[in-house]
């Protein structure tokens, strides 16, 4: 697959992203599995700033807004549409463009980082979690789910096994506190520590 076809895939679809029906069926639960998960975690006054790698239309960070008003919060996206979209959606939030093995960042910027199902479109996963590892505060959080199911293969995505997603986030300097199932085995959910 040539280098940035899913980012123009996602910039033809950004103007229609929002209202697709896997908002409400698929990303959804994902997305709220995820901020329960944190919220189990972390007490709200600890969650000062909030970045989303892999942002899309930011509606992720509109969820964790509700649930962590006091966080500041921003999205990156590779896909120069996804922000734009994300931008007039969200007006309280920073949006940039930039990619998981870039983060426009400084070191220790953050307490927690979310990624909800863009990890096995990342063009170098292991250096977008050297990223991540970078960017987090000590004792700050990364919350990445994606999928598992090895079919998705077939189309070049870069899906990763729990074993081979926790070797790669230990290989950081990350500690997966925990791994939760959606779906049966379709996506995982994995809770790690700087």
């Amino acid at each position: 697959m040539p280098p940035g076809f899913d980012v123009k895939r996602f910039n033809r679809w950004a103007a229609t992203y929002d209202r697709s029906v896997m908002q409400k069926w698929y990303f959804g639960p994902v997305h709220s599995r995820m901020l329960n998960l944190v919220e189990k975690e972390k007490r709200a006054e600890s969650l000062h700033d909030i970045i989303d790698v892999g942002c899309g239309t930011g509606r992720l960070l509109r969820a964790a807004s509700r649930r962590w008003p006091q966080a500041h919060l921003f999205g990156v996206d590779p896909a120069e549409r996804m922000i734009s979209e994300a931008e007039r959606l969200s007006p309280n939030v920073t949006f940039r463009v930039g990619a998981a093995e870039l983060l426009p960042f400084p070191d220790q910027a953050t307490d927690l980082i979310v990624s909800s199902l863009s990890f096995h479109h990342w063009h170098d996963q292991p250096k977008g979690l050297q990223e991540i590892s970078r960017v987090l505060r000590p004792g700050g959080l990364l919350c990445l789910a994606d999928l598992t199911m090895r079919l998705a293969n077939m189309y070049h995505d870069q899906v990763k096994s729990r074993t081979r997603v926790q070797e790669l986030i230990h290989s950081v300097g990350l500690k997966v506190m925990r791994h939760q199932r959606l779906w049966s085995r379709f996506v995982l959910i994995t809770l790690a520590q700087k």
